[in-house]
């Protein structure tokens, strides 16, 4: 795509020999009077300088039609329309043609609301200036120009109606940065496109962008756009609304009050800055623990320090457990964000084992997992079979399925199970274990031992079946500090000494990140 995109003023399409044609199956012209006045201000209080030599007009993508010698606009006609009507008499070298008939009353009310406007603002821009704006619009403003193949003009035309852009927003701010000026020298320019290339390498790199992007937070897997969040480049709400190509939009803002230099040194410090921590063990875990907790929002754009980092790690570790000791009903955000950072913690206690947010953003829907959990339904011999092991009998299935009749299931499986089966349930944090819900499914009802055979198999797999988190796995190996290696089960010490261990990681994890590095 971006072999195709280039920069074009009125100018260039004269010269270039262009001729539009707006197909039918575009909508009619419908630009506001709100639109029309704030284009027409923004040109007029433009003034072409070294570092800003053009008027960017946003977008205008389009296919050239060699059978009719035409170009087809396929996005961009509402502000190429209102660039005619402006220029009025003076448009002869902006021609335009249009196909659509339906609802022409309706584009001549737009239009004439639009003449209006315009004319209000020309006579107070006044005669003597006119000649000079109307030169202005056509020789200092250029469209970022870029052309589809005219095959696929149509379905490109509805992508990006319906939001499935086919040229990523970042390459055309790409355009835009990297396009050989006068406002700069063009060592400068090249220099930044060697840059660009480095960043695009990092960001392609799958680790690195699950580190600094959650999961379902913005809608684009663009890595640079994610970027630009990151270096404060945000599109308004409007422009996230009514434009294409928001950051395009964004980024041409900009550059009407700062060089490209300029915002180019905003980019590459937010890339450092999340370079370095992404290579730093402790702020690894630190950072990407805070970028994929719940309640993250917009704010996360705004880290640019350490301390910041830790304030934030200092409020996921405040989870208090739930004084009815029942953490599961109702668990919410913050028991979440409390057993992501004991995950983090512990990779980072157990580096170079790395926590891997590239599994962690690939994850649909999260649940909490009784590490020892009583049957919630009543057994079929089957699973009555796996249960009971070496004591299975048929004799002891019929037993059983008799108490079942009278709700006692559960205490019969107490009974003859002992230690290894709770005589109740455990909702509290003691018990609980974050599991993505597919991983969660295939446990059905196995008791601790039969979990843990499973855990033991996906890792040998390489959890390419399904993933536990480090904690989580940990639990089930029981490696630990303080769990009983020996014991086939989930005992009472070992809830103990699972949440005093998590707490301890947690504990240590923050005291390091309160520590200055010395060298």
């Amino acid at each position: 795509m971006s072999k195709n995109v280039s920069l074009k003023s009125i100018v260039d399409f004269k010269n270039d020999n262009i001729h539009f044609f707006i197909p039918s199956y575009q909508r009619g012209y419908r630009w506001k009077s709100r639109q029309v006045s704030q284009l027409i201000d923004d040109i007029d209080s433009f003034s072409p300088t070294e570092s800003t030599p053009f008027y960017f007009l946003q977008a205008l993508a389009v296919a050239k039609d060699t059978e009719n010698n035409r170009v087809n606009v396929v996005d961009g006609q509402q502000r190429l329309t209102t660039l005619k009507l402006i220029l009025g008499e003076e448009s002869g070298e902006l021609p335009i043609d249009y196909a659509r008939e339906a609802n022409q009353a309706l584009d001549k009310y737009f239009m004439n609301m639009a003449k209006d406007v315009i004319e209000e603002k020309l006579v107070k821009i006044g005669p003597e200036r006119r000649t000079e704006f109307c030169k202005k619009i056509k020789e200092c403003c250029k469209f970022l120009y870029y052309e589809v193949e005219k095959a696929k003009e149509l379905s490109t035309f509805n992508d990006l109606n319906s939001g499935k852009i086919p040229a990523k927003d970042s390459e055309l701010v790409k355009c835009v940065m990297l396009t050989l000026g006068n406002d700069e020298a063009s060592n400068v320019t090249k220099a930044r496109a060697d840059e660009w290339d480095d960043i695009e390498r990092m960001l392609n790199n799958n680790s690195f962008f699950s580190f600094i992007t959650p999961r379902n937070t913005w809608k684009e897997d663009d890595g640079m756009t994610v970027l630009l969040r990151y270096a404060g480049l945000i599109p308004t709400k409007t422009e996230q609304e009514e434009e294409v190509f928001p950051f395009l939009t964004r980024i041409l803002d900009e550059l009407k009050t700062k060089s490209r230099v300029t915002i180019w040194k905003m980019i590459y410090s937010a890339f450092y800055r999340l370079s370095e921590w992404y290579n730093d063990p402790l702020m690894y875990h630190a950072f990407g623990a805070v970028v994929h907790r719940r309640g993250n929002n917009e704010s996360v754009f705004k880290i640019n320090n350490d301390n910041h980092i830790l304030d934030i790690i200092e409020g996921m570790a405040r989870y208090q457990p739930k004084s009815d000791k029942d953490d599961f009903k109702n668990w919410d955000s913050g028991l979440f964000n409390y057993l992501l950072l004991s995950n983090a913690a512990l990779c980072w206690e157990r580096w170079p084992y790395r926590y891997s947010f590239e599994k962690h953003r690939q994850v649909d829907v999260w649940t909490m997992e009784h590490i020892f959990a009583r049957n919630q339904k009543d057994l079929n011999e089957s699973e009555f079979k796996d249960w009971l092991g070496e004591k299975y009998s048929p004799q002891k299935f019929e037993d059983y399925q008799k108490e079942c009749k009278e709700n006692k299931g559960d205490k019969w499986l107490f009974d003859e199970l002992g230690s290894r089966y709770p005589s109740t349930e455990d909702n509290s944090i003691n018990n609980l274990a974050l599991l993505p819900r597919d991983a969660n499914s295939s446990f059905n009802n196995k008791l601790f031992e039969g979990k843990r055979e499973l855990v033991v198999q996906w890792s040998s797999e390489r959890w390419i079946t399904y993933w536990a988190p480090p904690v989580t796995e940990a639990v089930f190996m029981k490696s630990l500090t303080g769990l009983k290696m020996t014991l086939p089960y989930w005992s009472e010490e070992d809830k103990k000494a699972y949440y005093s261990s998590i707490k301890k990681t947690i504990k240590n994890f923050i005291t390091a990140l309160k520590t200055p590095l010395t060298l």
